[in-house]
């Protein structure tokens, strides 16, 4: 309100009301209860962490039913903390956990210095001979990821989390990664693109970096060969189903030998596939085949 000669003019008459651009549902108020984003909450997870975990961070950011890593991500990305406040308390403590977590911060910049030297790469391979791969375009096997109605338990939790709280545990971003791009062909743009409208957390450099890391198109990248195994990771780092169980509820009374290979039980608890939770979109068998050969012709 400014007074011109007498006159109040009020310049902010016909601006826009906020609750106009609100999302018509209220997907978000889940988000409120998970995160609380100030620099007064993240320096307190930070001492949390370097308190509680960080000595036994090497083994247990593996683990997705546990609260193994830091969670920090989030906080940096909207500037409640920086990373060289994070280092710098760190380094305070010399454990071999310090360590590792401190090449993965290392990892986040080396991530900022790509993209900053290779700006092609926030668009396209990094690698120039990934142009020619085969990828495929399936809309089903698309959508079934995004929903985590793939079949495979470790990878559907994950993408569940996901839509769920705006974050995936690490491993698990690894493991839904490689799945969309190595068991199903689908090129990893789909699922950068899809991460970067999900996560809370999402950084540019850090995202597309980690996409093209286990596509197989960036610098320093996961060998071609290098398939994970969704059951095989499912019962290493979720060997009694619990963060599977958390977002898959409909597995919830699967027993530990059947939770990351459903399709092998037999009419175990009234259960069945295909009815209570989905057959596998692809064997894994035959698209790790499937996968190598399309490998070859680059």
């Amino acid at each position: 309100m400014i007074n011109f000669h007498g006159k109040k003019i009020n310049f902010f008459q016909k601006c826009i009301d906020y609750t106009e651009i609100l999302p018509k549902k209220s997907w978000f108020k889940n988000f409120e209860e998970l995160w609380t984003p100030s620099e007064e909450i993240a320096l307190k997870e930070l001492r949390n962490f370097i308190r509680d975990r960080i000595n036994s961070y090497s083994d247990g950011r593996n683990f997705p039913n546990i609260l193994g890593t830091s969670k920090l991500s989030p906080f940096i990305k909207h500037g409640q903390i920086h990373v060289e406040t994070i280092w710098n308390e760190c380094i305070k403590t010399k454990t071999i956990g310090t360590s590792k977590f401190l090449a993965e911060i290392g990892w986040r910049e080396f991530n900022h210095t790509l993209i900053n030297h290779f700006p092609h790469m926030t668009k396209n391979n990094y690698s120039k001979k990934f142009d020619k791969f085969p990828w495929e375009k399936n809309v089903k096997f698309l959508t079934a990821w995004k929903k985590g109605m793939t079949g495979y338990p470790i990878v559907d939790a994950g993408m569940r989390e996901l839509y769920a709280t705006g974050w995936m545990h690490n491993r698990v971003r690894m493991i839904v990664g490689s799945f969309l791009v190595k068991h199903l062909l689908i090129n990893w743009k789909e699922g950068e693109k899809y991460f970067r409208n999900c996560l809370l957390d999402y950084c540019k450099a850090s995202n597309i970096g980690g996409w093209q890391w286990v596509a197989g198109c960036g610098a320093d990248a996961a060998p071609y060969f290098r398939i994970f195994n969704p059951i095989l990771q499912g019962e290493k780092f979720d060997k009694e189903g619990k963060y599977v169980k958390k977002w898959v509820p409909e597995l919830k009374n699967i027993s530990i030998k059947f939770i990351h290979k459903p399709w092998e039980l037999k009419d175990e608890n009234n259960f069945k596939l295909g009815k209570d939770y989905p057959f596998p979109l692809v064997k894994h068998e035959e698209a790790r085949v499937k996968a190598l050969n399309a490998f070859k012709k680059i």
